[in-house]
This record gives structure tokens, sequence and C-alpha cells, in this order.
């Protein structure tokens, strides 16, 4: 009985390493499920705006091209359009804010006529427009000399999430300390005068310090030549309603405390 029992502890003892070794080869094949973490977040796209332009400074200016490219009536009224530019024949300025039309002529005797118009037959020979539903707001800390200008509204575009790598419109609000304005005119320009100079040696003139004043600009790395003169990315009209002008902005320095808006998401 010993014999037999001796016999059959082999077997067994088989039959326990083969299952052993069974399972122990099902749990290495089986396959390991790796627990997927957290998918980051995409960053959301630069805010990009679209920009439209009728006419060009370079053929204003070197080609004598001052005829209309377009009406202004079409845009008078239309909420949320803002805009800048130049009367045909170059009898004016033209500046867009909210819808409202705000037109700066020459009066013929060096100054110029300022105001806001509800209705107009007149046209532009220089036209930049952009529709903008909701603008983002941010202060300015530091007083922006404006030899800075572009650098700053360029930094604040990127830090804003704005792409600054195409055009966009932008607003300042405050008391600049320091504010030179200009109102082309036309019919004191002789007709063989080329060029910006020649432009600004006929144009009426005038300086707004220390007086609150809004800022309609157009920034574009670009645009040289087309809305903006070869030395800047800026092209800026002001309204002040007190003294009221409104006009193409030569020279501005803001003031700390100023507000800047730029095209929100």
């Amino acid at each position: 009985m010993s014999a037999i029992r001796y016999l059959k502890c082999p077997a067994i003892a088989v039959s326990v390493v083969l299952m052993l070794v069974s399972c122990t080869k099902k749990a290495h094949d089986s396959p390991v499920v790796e627990q997927a973490g957290p998918t980051p977040s995409a960053s959301p796209p630069p805010v990009s705006v679209a920009v439209t332009v009728h006419g060009a400074l370079r053929e204003i200016m070197h080609m004598g091209r001052t005829e209309r490219r377009v009406d202004l009536a079409p845009f008078v009224g239309r909420k949320g359009l803002f805009g800048l530019g130049a009367l045909e024949g170059l009898g004016g300025e033209v500046t867009l804010w909210d819808g409202q039309l705000w037109l700066s002529t020459p009066d013929g005797h060096g100054s110029a006529v300022a105001g806001q118009h509800k209705t107009t037959t007149a046209g532009a020979t220089l036209l930049v427009t952009s529709v903008v539903t909701a603008w983002q707001e941010r202060s300015v800390t530091q007083a922006v000399a404006f030899a800075e200008l572009d650098a700053f509204i360029e930094r604040e575009a990127l830090s804003s999430g704005v792409n600054a790598k195409e055009a966009f419109p932008f607003r300042i609000e405050g008391t600049p300390t320091r504010l030179d304005w200009h109102v082309i005119d036309g019919s004191k320009i002789p007709s063989d005068a080329h060029g910006h100079e020649a432009h600004m040696q006929t144009a009426v003139r005038g300086k707004l310090g220390g007086k609150p004043a809004r800022l309609m600009g157009f920034y574009s790395p670009k645009h040289h030549a087309v809305f903006t003169h070869h030395d800047t990315n800026s092209h800026v009209h002001v309204i002040s309603d007190a003294p009221l002008v409104t006009g193409h902005v030569d020279h501005v320095d803001i003031s700390k405390g100023s507000r800047l808006f730029l095209p929100a998401p």
C-alpha cells in the first residue's frame, strides 16, 4: 500500500506544476491596459477681425489718384463699425466711430470744420474699416511716448490673444499729454507735388494736449504704403468734443491711466 501511494504522488505533483505554469502564462499574456491621462487643452486661436481697405496711400501720394473709391453713406449708422480715411480729392479727413460719421474739412482760412454727420453724399479716396462687436479693455499703467506706440500696441495685442501679424483696429480713450493733428487740404496741393511731406505742407495743422480725446486706429505690419506710412505700423485719427476736433494724428503721447480697447474673442 505504501508503494502504491508513493507512485501516485509524482503524478499529482506534475499536475499541480502544470496548472501553475498555465496560470502564470495566462497572467503574463494578458494585455496591459494603461489608463489615459487628461488630454491637454489646446490654446485658443488668436483673435482676428476682418479689415477692409479701399484705396492706397502709394497711389494717392505718388500717382495723384485721389478719386472716389467708395461711398460713405452705406457705413453711416452701422453698429460696431469703425474706420478712418480721407475724403475724395483729399478734401478732408474721415473717421467712423461705432457707425457715427465724423468729417473734418478745411475752411480755406487755415482752420478746419469738424462735426458728426447723420447723412452724407461724400465719398472717400482712402477708407479702412472693420466691424467689432465686442472689445476688451486694458489699462495703460505707464505713459507711452509716440515713438513707442507701435511696440506698445503690438505687445498689448499679443498678451490679449489678438493676432498681431494681421491688421486689426484699436481704440484709446484718455487725456494725451501731447497730440498733434492735421486735416489734409487737396485744393492747395500743387499738381506736381508728390510724397507725404509735400501733402503736409498745405494741410491744416493743430495741437491738442491735456484734453480728453478718443483715438481710433488700425495696426498692421503688412500695410505699409497702403494705409500706414513706411516708417510706422499704425494709422490713427482723433475725435475731441471740447474743443471739437477730428483729424489725422501725427504725434500722440499717451498718458498713464488711459484705456486701450482691443477686439475681444
